[in-house]
């Protein structure tokens, strides 16, 4: 539809009784001019004849016609301000009145229309807009000139042919006038569709604290504004107020209730019970949130699916193999005036076949009993007396070393006791060391006690606080040897104490690792090709860690460059107060001081061979940490 539906053409008329609202009707198509006469051929000259007699009396006789017709209407033409007897609007004579008259008629005929022309309905809700609304005019006065202009207008034959209507044929019936602006018409019901629309809704699943939450589909609805429009301008013909049904239309969902049934039912069954891993007599269980982490949620071909995340599930039984796999099943070794002896005997150990435990895992929690199994290998010692000397331990390969300087009594009982796990381990060629197995369980029984590490946002109690220190002097260890280091975390935070011996000529920040059994692990690769041996010494009058390998060192140089220093963030002024039930009312106790935060780059760059690789980047970034405080909450 064109901007302005409405143009002005003449109106159509029609016989008596025939009269109908006229809407904005195209003009109808004029014929094609005709083709332009060619000259006349030239001929002799003729002498002129006098017109033949037939001729001048039709003239006569046509003239004679127009004026008997006329004569009636002598008087009303030359009365031009009231309309020709004969007149009428939709059947309602109007012969004889003025122009205002005819737009007084006009208006109190249509009174109610023009109050309220059309009533708007849907599923027992009104709408009554206005003319104006709807983009409606009622043009009263155009009308009025219609009338007044019948048998005055056009062309000499045409008002003959109007007066003889009008005299002959019972008059001249015509329409009122509407101007219609359908852009906007399309606006208001555009604007109402607003109310009235509403988009389908897809079926959805979702899991949220390891509960099962479907959503149901729902259909939409969509409001038809094109053929709403027709029915608003078929209504507005009849000039009386029309009630007007909405014409929608509805919109089915995507996903409907059915496509999500299945999936639904998936995760309720995996979800159902916590999962309960067995190896042995030992237990672990996940429980259900555990479990959601590692839920997937796909679409096929319009059908909702619920599964396991291979990814996810194979990084949570790599961390569950931490606690399952036993420690170094080899004897321990101690390397002394260059020779190998064990010092302790070799051990059956445990391995968890991690493949084999994620498929028994998904196959579990689709069962209602939710209970594994673990598979796991039995490793048997490789090493005996008789193969020490084939091991290729012969010299040292590199020391890491740090300072416990200052070390509460706590800190010095977990640094020695992890120093003990680590102490003798032998590390077969193309290993991977991870220092979590190695470490095992970190309890009393295996001469830990509790003192602070850094958990979450906050410093607290945990068995085995103090053994970053292990850790971190492991990682030197593994850094000055050249070994390829696949997993290494920074502290979240400055510890300064960490600073001696991190690098040779100078104590700096950026050679610390921590650890966290089952989230955070340090592991590092043996690319001697020959086995390894770590030694550990706690040296508890100098408040040294040291620990060494020992190998056949390869033909390697290791430097670093760094470190680099940047972004320097300083310490929040506002300290931080967390409560601890375990603590009486009014006891406040300072865990953390406030440190500044900060990026490091250190480089290590490794020659081997006399080529040099690329150098590697271990970059650390300190958090500022704010004074933090515990007070007590507990009730006396």
């Amino acid at each position: 539809m064109s901007e302005k539906y409405y143009q002005e053409y003449g109106p159509i008329r029609r016989r008596k009784g025939e009269g109908r609202l006229l809407i904005d009707e195209p003009p109808p198509e004029l014929p094609p001019e005709p083709p332009t006469p060619k000259p006349p051929r030239r001929t002799p000259p003729v002498r002129p004849r006098r017109a033949p007699v037939i001729g001048v009396l039709l003239v006569i006789l046509a003239l004679g016609v127009a004026l008997y017709f006329a004569q009636p209407f002598i008087t009303d033409v030359i009365a031009a301000d009231r309309a020709m007897p004969g007149v009428s609007i939709r059947g309602v004579p109007v012969g004889g009145m003025s122009r205002e008259n005819i737009q007084n008629l006009l208006m109190s005929q249509h009174e109610a229309f023009l109050r309220t022309p059309l009533t708007l309905v849907f599923e027992g809700r009104e709408w009554q807009p206005s003319l104006d609304d709807l983009g409606v005019q009622f043009d009263g006065e155009q009308t009025a000139s219609l009338a007044l202009g019948i048998g005055r207008t056009g062309s000499p034959l045409h008002r003959i042919e109007e007066l003889w209507a009008l005299q002959q044929e019972g008059g001249v019936d015509i329409a009122p006038r509407l101007r219609v602006d359908v852009s906007r018409l399309q606006r208001y019901l555009t604007n109402l569709a607003d109310e009235i629309e509403q988009p389908p809704r897809d079926a959805a699943l979702s899991i949220a604290a390891g509960k099962v939450l479907p959503a149901s589909a729902r259909a939409g609805r969509q409001l038809l504004v094109d053929a709403t429009a027709l029915d608003i301008l078929r209504a507005l013909q009849s000039l009386e107020p029309r009630t007007v049904p909405l014409r929608t239309r509805i919109l089915e969902p995507t996903l409907a209730d059915d496509d999500i049934a299945a999936a639904v039912a998936d995760a309720e069954l995996l979800l159902s019970r916590p999962l309960e891993l067995r190896q042995g007599e030992r237990r672990w269980t996940w429980d259900q949130e555990r479990i959601a982490e590692m839920l997937t949620i796909s679409i096929i071909d319009g059908r909702m699916f619920v599964d396991l995340d291979q990814a996810r599930l194979e990084r949570a039984v790599a961390r569950l193999a931490q606690f399952v796999d036993s420690p170094s099943a080899e004897p321990r070794v101690a390397f002394r005036n260059g020779r190998l002896h064990i010092v302790e005997p070799g051990r059956d150990g445990l391995r968890l076949e991690q493949p084999e435990a994620a498929e028994a895992i998904r196959r579990a929690l689709r069962t209602q009993e939710h209970i594994v199994e673990l598979p796991v290998e039995v490793v048997r010692p490789q090493i005996t007396a008789e193969t020490l000397p084939s091991l290729g331990i012969v010299e040292l390969v590199a020391e890491g070393k740090s300072s416990f300087a200052g070390s509460a009594e706590y800190r010095i009982t977990n640094i020695k006791a992890g120093a003990d796990r680590m102490n003798g381990v032998l590390i077969p060629p193309g290993a991977e060391f991870s220092f979590n197995t190695q470490l095992g369980a970190v309890d009393a029984e295996h001469g830990f006690v509790q003192g602070y590490a850094v958990i979450g946002n906050r410093t607290q109690l945990e068995w085995g606080g103090g053994v970053c220190q292990v850790s971190t002097t492991v990682f030197r260890a593994a850094f000055w040897a050249g070994l390829p280091i696949t997993e290494r975390h920074a502290h979240p935070f400055y510890i300064s104490w960490y600073d001696a011996f991190s690098f040779p000529d100078q104590a700096a920040p950026g050679m610390d690792a921590t650890i966290y059994t089952g989230v955070q692990d340090l592991k590092f690769v043996n690319d001697t090709g020959h086995w390894l041996l770590m030694e550990t010494i706690a040296d508890t009058n100098a408040q040294v860690l040291s620990v060494r390998l020992y190998g056949t060192r390869p033909d390697r140089r290791v430097a670093v460059v760094g470190p680099e220093i940047a972004n320097i963030v300083a310490p929040p002024a506002q300290a931080v107060y967390v409560n601890d039930p375990s603590l009486p009312v009014g006891t406040v106790r300072q865990t953390d001081r406030a440190r500044r935060g900060m990026d490091i780059k250190v480089y290590r760059v490794i020659t081997e061979g006399g080529v040099q690789r690329t150098p590697e980047l271990f970059f650390t970034r300190f958090k500022a940490w704010p004074d933090v405080f515990v007070r007590g909450t507990r009730s006396p």
